[in-house]
């Protein structure tokens, strides 16, 4: 079975969407701006990105879980008004109900629609058999494997014959073999008539997992949610990750989220960033330890897919730690190469006393930490948290100002530019430059 045509028709669409949502003292943070796409009849969708990027938030949208703070969205041409009744959902968590029966659970969406009666038995049943479950009927959710809770989950979303099947992150919480077998069954459920599912959208951190199941691919870029790229996969079904054209169109895939996630910062002469960009929300530790990891590679580089594989790390939480290493100077990404320049190199062949002083001259020509410090020096030494909040909510309207805060405290802490009276709420200068700073003023 191949994919399917741009001639099938639209079962769902999304025109110009925008979600924003209320944050503490009347901010707005802004999940997804001006997101148009369509989801057709007999076809697999598949959302990936950056986490914070949008795409559960879109998920939700289109099953009508919520509705979007501006634009539409339509099911067959007609408003989505409430929880799609065409539709189920397959989440991450399997969201089972320990005290009830595999049985029990499945039937959960069944009675959520009012639907009894022999109709309802009748349903249970095919949708237990469906995903292979007969003969569990009435176990409990404890007495189950993480790939049989997953099994009962798709079941329940069977069960009320959608037209349109939802997943979040379904094997994100599976090990690797386990999410190999139910990927492979998901797509024969999609394709037996007597499911009923004619189209499936689902979000995935996978790359491997978005060639496998989709014929289209959403790539998400962030600040706010927006479509960077859709990418068509024409595999035909079934797809064999071993093949050649599944191997290019993953490689295809890698290269288009490295240009996402990956984007080559405008540099000042000193090799940090040149304008005033949100630091990447990530620990001093992460970017010591990729540093540490690119010193042992042969060459001082390596894809950073394969550090992501190596570490154990998500790749979108590997390539905060990239940028904000690449921030800083100490690495360059030609194309998805993640290697050490000349002062990435000093610094791992420095002691701690050594790498916190040229983190601190680094930090320093940063233009978000020189902001703050900055701020700080003009309040003679000590400034309100607050203060500093307001200025990167207006600075960065579409980031989380208490995060970003909390991340230039601990890098500002480390680099000996600044402290934390966290009673306070203040920051200062450290103890040496206050009193220098207050010698000048005195004179």
């Amino acid at each position: 079975m191949t994919a399917p045509s741009a001639a099938n028709s639209v079962l769902l669409e999304a025109r110009g969407v925008i979600q924003r949502f209320r944050l503490p003292k009347q901010a707005e943070f802004e999940a997804l701006r001006d997101i148009s796409l369509t989801v057709r009849e007999r076809e697999v969708v598949a959302f990936v990105g950056p986490s914070g990027c949008g795409k559960s938030t879109l998920l939700r949208l289109l099953a009508g879980l919520t509705r979007p703070t501006a634009g539409q969205v339509l099911y067959r041409g007609q408003p989505v008004e409430g929880v799609l009744a065409s539709s189920a959902m397959v989440f991450q968590s399997f969201a089972l109900l320990p005290w009830l029966t595999v049985e029990q659970n499945v039937a959960m969406g069944l009675a959520a629609r009012g639907r009894a009666g022999a109709d309802h038995a009748a349903a249970i049943t095919h949708a237990i058999e469906a995903v292979g479950l007969d003969g569990f009927e009435q176990a409990y959710p404890r007495e189950l494997s993480g790939g049989m809770k997953q099994r009962v989950g798709f079941a329940r979303a069977l069960a009320v014959e959608p037209e349109i099947l939802f997943m979040d992150e379904p094997f994100g919480a599976l090990d690797a073999l386990t999410a190999e077998n139910l990927r492979s069954q998901v797509v024969d459920l999609w394709q037996d008539p007597e499911t009923g599912v004619s189209a499936i959208v689902v979000v995935t951190h996978s790359v491997d997992e978005a060639v496998y199941l989709a014929g289209r691919i959403v790539v998400f870029g962030t600040n706010p949610g927006h479509i960077r790229e859709v990418l068509d996969n024409p595999l035909p079904y079934p797809r064999d990750p071993r093949s050649p054209l599944f191997g290019a169109t993953v490689d295809r895939l890698y290269a288009i989220l490295t240009a996402t996630l990956l984007p080559e910062p405008e540099r000042a002469a000193g090799g940090v960033a040149a304008r005033l960009v949100p630091f990447p929300r990530v620990h001093v530790s992460e970017v010591m330890g990729l540093l540490d990891h690119l010193a042992d590679r042969a060459e001082g580089g390596d894809s950073v897919f394969d550090i992501a594989e190596e570490l154990g790390v998500d790749y979108d939480r590997m390539t905060s730690v990239v940028r904000a290493a690449e921030q800083l100077g100490w690495v360059v990404t030609p194309g998805d190469d993640v290697r050490l320049t000349p002062a990435g190199q000093q610094l791992v062949a420095g002691d701690s006393a050594e790498r916190k002083a040229l983190t601190r001259v680094q930090v320093l020509g940063h233009p978000l930490f020189a902001r703050v410090v900055g701020m700080i020096k003009e309040n003679d030494g000590s400034i309100e948290v607050d203060e500093i909040l307001a200025d990167l909510t207006i600075c960065f309207p579409f980031s989380r100002a208490n995060g970003l805060m909390r991340t230039v405290i601990e890098w500002g802490r480390y680099a000996e530019v600044l402290d934390h009276e966290s009673r306070n709420r203040r920051l200062v200068l450290p103890e040496e430059e206050r009193a220098a700073l207050e010698a000048q003023v005195d004179e």
